[in-house]
């Protein structure tokens, strides 16, 4: 693995630089590669796996046995760990799981548990990676759904050359399906947008425009909520209030720092309902940041 990351980062000098996440199932050899070939990226374990295997180990027999009320008890805590979305839910969460083993005889685990996964919060915890360009994506489903086309062509049997042919082929027959789509004659219409979601469509994916369609539609409705404010060092930064938390938005990027802008990379609700309200020039989404992978 070594080899061929150092091989993949000779090929990308300049890009490798990018690379802001990476997602993994939980085997400390790897992560430990990879964080020390790319320090300025985090390394997370996917939440499928993390789930998965924490329920293995909760049903490994040196923990003791334990009914099956218990361990549904015990998977709702760890769930609830995972997808914590602040410290609070967190150390709710851990100290019920803490109480549950405890009380049903399995400290086994939680102890597992402390050293284990407790100090590592960063790579698993769902409010741990809120200021991550995720893309709302906390698994490696997709790599997975890959590795699972290729097993079609690819097995135990076949050389290193054959195996490196069969993925190349596969990505080139992605890709040219790609360009199809891309340059096929006609665009995507939804009856249901108005001309700024119609234009958002236009020049991006149903998917994308879905996802802006959220937080156009959340913007209009709580327009009259919301306040901002202008910075008084930096004109261009704006601090909105009105709801649960308080977030600050540029109005030169049209970046918010709010969970959705940071690991969508797309105009957010805040960003909109200030053009909104502020009548700004042009359109009400800003196309600015969207970010160019969107870009069709």
């Amino acid at each position: 693995m070594d080899k061929a990351i150092t091989h993949f980062k000779r090929l990308h000098p300049a890009r490798i630089k990018l690379l802001r996440v990476i997602m993994v199932d939980k085997d400390m050899n790897e992560i430990r590669v990879l964080e020390s070939h790319f320090p300025e990226a985090r390394v997370l374990i996917c939440h499928f796996h993390v789930i998965k295997y924490l329920k293995e180990m909760r049903s490994k027999p040196e923990f003791g046995q334990i009914s099956s009320d218990d361990a549904v008890q015990i998977d709702a805590c760890t769930h609830k760990l995972v997808y914590a979305d602040s410290d609070i839910s967190y150390e709710t969460a851990h100290f019920a799981l803490k109480g549950l083993c405890e009380r049903i005889g399995n400290s086994g685990f939680f102890d597992y548990f402390e050293k284990n996964w407790h100090d590592c919060q960063d790579r698993w915890v769902m409010h741990r990676r809120a200021d991550l360009p995720h893309f709302q994506n906390h698994t490696n489903n997709r790599l997975e759904s890959f590795f699972g086309k290729l097993k079609d062509g690819v097995d135990g049997s076949k050389s290193m050359a054959e195996c490196v042919k069969t993925l190349v082929a596969y990505d080139r027959r992605v890709e040219n399906e790609y360009r199809y789509r891309l340059a096929r004659i006609g665009q995507f219409v939804h009856s249901g947008y108005d001309e700024e979601m119609a234009n958002v469509l236009r020049f991006t994916t149903p998917y994308v425009a879905g996802k802006v369609a959220e937080e156009y539609a959340f913007a209009l409705d709580r327009l009259e909520t919301y306040t901002f404010l202008r910075d008084d060092e930096d004109g261009h930064i704006l601090h909105v209030d009105g709801g649960k938390k308080s977030y600050v938005f540029r109005d030169d990027d049209w970046r918010c720092d709010c969970e959705f802008s940071v690991s969508m990379r797309l105009p957010c609700h805040h960003v909109i309902a200030f053009r909104k309200s502020a009548s700004a020039e042009g359109p009400v989404i800003p196309w600015a940041s969207i970010d160019e992978r969107y870009v069709s």
